[in-house]
């Protein structure tokens, strides 16, 4: 008989505040203004944080950067895994709350995704550097 229920490991809400922090600090260094989401295994938002001056676009951005990085791929990573195969790449980019822009990661603990962070507003190469620097802050 197959199983009833199951256990999932999910971020907590400390981690995830820990990750904004982190996040805002780099960006602070950095002189950029950025948005910063952490969603959980199901893709739920967990922490937020819009810095002074960043773009609006932004504020919907970050969520669905995450929300795609829960596959396991940063962003740039899987918008590269599907660009060889249209009818995926196609189907990824009009989902609803998904985008493969360049800034979402995977939040891993061991061999699991307990979630994932986006962060978006500066050029893809920062939004990317500060999420990397969040990322670090839990090792």
């Amino acid at each position: 008989m197959a199983a009833l229920t199951f256990t999932s490991e999910s971020i907590s809400s400390a981690a995830a505040l820990r990750l904004i922090e982190t996040a805002l600090a780099k960006a602070s260094d950095m002189e950029v203004a950025v948005a910063i989401a952490v969603v959980d295994t199901d893709g739920i938002l967990k922490a937020f944080h819009r810095m002074d001056h960043t773009p609006v676009i932004a504020v919907e951005a970050v969520p669905a950067k995450a929300r795609a990085a829960l596959m396991g791929l940063s962003t740039e990573e899987l918008a590269e895994a599907l660009s060889s195969n249209q009818a995926n790449l196609l189907s990824m980019v009009t989902m609803k709350d998904v985008t493969l822009l360049g800034g979402g990661l995977p939040i891993r603990h061991g061999d699991k995704i307990i979630g994932a962070i986006g962060v978006g507003g500066a050029l893809t190469e920062q939004d990317v550097a500060i999420a990397e620097a969040a990322l670090a802050s839990l090792q």
